[in-house]
């Protein structure tokens, strides 16, 4: 082999070593590109997360508002009627201890 085909496939070597390389750059990039859209659906993940605390934060005190609600409803409707059959229970034991002593 002559000096001048040896310089020859030198250079079809080096060419081909560029086209690697150019290749392996454009894989690269789009592993590049990739990561980035990962990163930025890690941070919409992450955001939605957010979200979903603070929804469970309201539903938290919506369920508090509702038994205090509740709590006020029994009160009202309840409570009346409650403390008149406790009155009623008294009114009878008190008589049948009255009729027991008499």
């Amino acid at each position: 082999m002559t000096s001048a085909n040896m310089y020859n496939e030198f250079v079809r070597y080096f060419e081909r070593m560029g086209e690697l390389y150019k290749e392996y750059t454009k894989g690269m990039e789009r592993i590049n590109q990739l990561y980035t859209e990962s990163i930025k659906n890690v941070e919409k993940t992450n955001e939605l997360y957010r979200e979903l605390i603070k929804t469970n934060e309201r539903m938290t005190e919506l369920y508090k508002d509702i038994q205090r609600i509740n709590l006020d409803w029994l009160d009202l409707f309840w409570r009346p009627w409650m403390s008149k059959e406790q009155e009623k229970k008294e009114n009878t034991q008190t008589e049948r201890k009255t009729q027991n002593q008499g």
